[in-house]
């Protein structure tokens, strides 16, 4: 087993606090995403700590397919079965409209129903990968994680992103190194009516997008307008000759009828720029 207060003893406060919030519980469930964050807090418990560990992934038309197919290939890599939890996301009006607070609203519900799961799997806890960073910037989802009783211990042991991403290439998991990921939704503007379809499209071009080499991604809706945001050293790769025409007729075949690269490159909650 690697001892890692040895391999990173500046961390060795965080760690060790970790290891004490999550001491006393013995049937842990993990709100799961295969992102950096919860899925070292999944090995941390499971592999580290040797707990029993139910990770849940909530599946619904906000989630894309990549998101799918990595949760279920890192819930496999840590060694633990991936329970689906279905969500109908399109059923509630506050989603479909895509409300400025739609992230508090889809939070609560997905929450609702991984708890009733985790209960069925006799859990002591729910726990979601939230980290000491993500006090930062605009996140209504937050205070869905407090009215639900969902406990955050990797932002409780004072852990960053950074601090995760040290501690699970030690830990050798694939997603030491993974791009932030967000939902579909936060593709499209607020106050723009979300369907199965619109998302699917977004979905189906950040995978083509994704194929050519793009490390970060983002296919951002401005009507019949697609505007590609990605990381500044995959710009090269969309401009190169060939992959240009192809970028443009894969964005138009899914209905786009315009087709712009921002030079500003990948930002996290661009959308939310305007709420601050």
């Amino acid at each position: 087993m690697i001892d890692l207060v040895s391999a990173l003893p500046a961390l060795e406060a965080k760690i060790r606090r970790l290891s004490a919030l999550l001491a006393p519980c013995d049937r842990i469930g993990i709100a799961f995403s295969g992102g950096v964050d919860s899925s070292l807090l999944a090995w941390f418990a499971h592999a580290w700590l040797k707990k029993k560990v139910f990770v849940f992934f909530a599946e619904s038309g906000f989630a894309s397919g990549s998101d799918r197919r990595n949760a279920a290939r890192v819930a496999e890599e840590i060694g633990l079965p991936l329970e689906i939890v279905p969500v109908d996301v399109f059923s509630i009006e506050a989603l479909r409209d895509n409300h400025p607070r739609r992230c508090y609203f889809c939070k609560k519900e997905m929450l609702s129903r991984i708890r009733m799961k985790a209960a069925e799997s006799g859990c002591d806890i729910l726990f979601d990968g939230s980290h000491a960073g993500d006090a930062l910037g605009y996140r209504p989802g937050k205070q869905a994680l407090e009215e639900s009783g969902v406990v955050s211990p990797l932002a409780e042991a004072g852990l960053d992103k950074d601090d995760i991403r040290r501690i699970s290439r030690i830990a050798r998991l694939s997603t030491w190194d993974r791009p932030t990921q967000s939902c579909l939704a936060t593709r499209i503007p607020y106050g723009v009516r979300l369907t199965a379809e619109l998302l699917s499209a977004v979905d189906r071009g950040e995978d083509f997008l994704r194929t050519l080499g793009c490390a970060q991604v983002r296919v951002r809706v401005h009507g019949e307008l697609a505007r590609i945001e990605v990381d500044p050293p995959s710009l090269h790769v969309i401009m190169r000759d060939g992959n240009r025409t192809e970028v443009i007729r894969v964005i138009k075949a899914l209905g786009f009828k315009f087709v712009t690269v921002d030079l500003a490159g990948f930002r996290s909650g661009s959308w939310d720029e305007d709420l601050h």
